[in-house]
């Protein structure tokens, strides 16, 4: 997946086989995802269906599980997130694995639209694109894999304690951590490398982060992968980064990515209106913001972050 996976286990009782044979799951699962939802293998599922465009494949229920989170991730962030804005990411600049780019400038794409259609048919166990179309899991994708990596540690040990499952910085979360205590998650402050903004606990649901200060690219890397599927360009406006905990770590990252590219003044009014959803907001200039989820159907409200 271009990205690193760290899979940690709370052991007790020194009951470290159990521990081993979870950590084999999530390993497991993590290489059956990447070879389904990756875009830079080209015997992937996912790229079966971008070379298909238009027509019918069979694919892996984790590819029509993973479409189904995209498509709900859509509607829940009201388009800012969009699984079909590939042919506007190769065109930016993004076309294969970030660490083999190649620096030129972002071209606007001709005739592209947001809102492509993805059709499902859980019964036959196949999908297709709307002709022209093609999807990029990237981001949901890791979300996807480590929450599902995180359930097949569970399955392998009904009783495990705690784990965390970190997919590029995509987290799936259980239970505690050694010490007992909910997992602490340090959101690290872009400004101030090995420094930290807030902290939040967790022993279940997703954390994901988004945000344009990591993966850039092009001439003097000005640009960058957080493309706006309002214009099919790298977003002009948002915060630097955003972090944010949901039910999963999917959601978890689609609500980021559509965050990262909303202006700021747009932000309270799009965490009121999810009062579901924990987010730490760091601009590019300015004070931080934390948004905390008071339970489902809460009023939400717009606090300055907590310091290092």
């Amino acid at each position: 997946m271009g990205t690193a996976c760290t899979i940690t286990v709370t052991v007790v009782n020194d009951d470290v086989w159990s521990a081993e044979r979870a950590l084999a799951a999530a390993r497991a699962e993590v290489a059956a995802c990447e070879q389904v939802l990756s875009r830079f293998l080209p015997g992937s599922d996912l790229s079966r269906l971008n070379a298909a465009s238009g027509e019918w494949i069979e694919a892996d229920p984790r590819l029509l599980d993973a479409l189904d989170a995209a498509l709900d991730a859509r509607a829940e962030t009201g388009g800012r997130f969009d699984p079909t804005i590939l042919p506007a990411l190769v065109a930016a600049g993004y076309d294969r694995s970030y660490e083999q780019l190649r620096p030129r400038l972002p071209t606007p794409l001709a005739g592209w639209r947001a809102g492509a259609a993805i059709e499902i048919d859980r019964a036959a166990g196949r999908t297709r694109l709307e002709p022209g179309a093609a999807v990029d899991l990237g981001g949901i994708g890791k979300g996807f894999s480590a929450t599902r990596a995180l359930a097949a540690m569970r399955r392998a040990w009904p009783l495990m304690p705690g784990a965390l499952v970190d997919l590029g910085g995509d987290l799936a979360v259980h239970g505690s951590a050694a010490d007992g205590e909910p997992w602490r998650i340090a959101v690290a402050d872009p400004h101030a490398p090995g420094e930290r903004v807030s902290l939040m606990e967790r022993t279940g649901g997703g954390v994901a982060t988004s945000g344009r200060d990591g993966r850039r690219f092009g001439p003097g890397r000005r640009f960058h992968h957080l493309i706006d599927p309002s214009t099919g360009m790298p977003a002009d406006d948002g915060p630097i980064a955003v972090t944010v905990a949901a039910a999963d770590a999917a959601s978890a990252e689609a609500h980021a990515t559509a965050l990262a590219i909303t202006p700021l003044e747009r932000v309270p009014a799009y965490l009121a209106a999810r009062p579901w959803l924990t987010a730490v907001v760091v601009p590019d200039t300015g004070a931080v913001y934390r948004s905390d989820a008071g339970g489902l159907g809460a009023a939400c409200t717009l606090t300055r972050g907590v310091p290092a």
